[in-house]
């Protein structure tokens, strides 16, 4: 099945993503996938990203529900608009997983946003737009975007 994929991060930036995405299933009578990949889980159970706090599965269960949950909820909105949208959440390595569901998907079309990060960010933590450009095997659009 051809869709266009639009690959988001629920952040309040996403929204020109999901716009572009929009405009294109539009224009070719496409569906549109939303895929949110969220991170895989920390090797040691219990380690945190914050030095105040342990990161439980059941921390992290809850934050997966809530993205799934944010993720329906985008999807129900491009609905009303009168788009045909599936919702989908997938753990694991950013550009290896937005590369392997557009291939599963068939995407016609990926799009995907930039931060626009320095060279040190760059360098330093690679860029996930920079790595999807490189691995496709379809047309992908980078969509400019700012966090608020």
């Amino acid at each position: 099945m051809r869709t266009v994929l639009a690959c988001i991060d629920l952040s309040p930036a996403s929204r020109p993503v999901v716009d572009a995405a929009a405009t294109l299933a539009a224009a070719f009578g496409l569906p549109l996938t939303l895929l949110h990949v969220a991170g895989e889980e920390p090797e040691l159970a219990g380690y945190d990203k914050d030095a105040v706090a342990t990161f439980t599965r059941d921390d992290r269960a809850r934050q997966l529900l809530d993205e799934h949950q944010d993720l329906g909820q985008r999807a129900d909105e491009l609905e009303a608009e009168g788009l045909v949208v599936t919702p989908l959440l997938v753990m694991g390595s950013t550009v290896e997983t937005i590369l392997d569901q557009a291939r599963r998907l068939d995407a016609g079309w990926v799009v995907l946003g930039s931060h626009g990060h320095g060279g040190l960010h760059h360098l330093l933590l690679g860029s996930v737009s920079e790595g999807v450009v490189r691995g496709a095997d379809r047309p992908i659009t980078v969509v400019p975007v700012r966090p608020d």
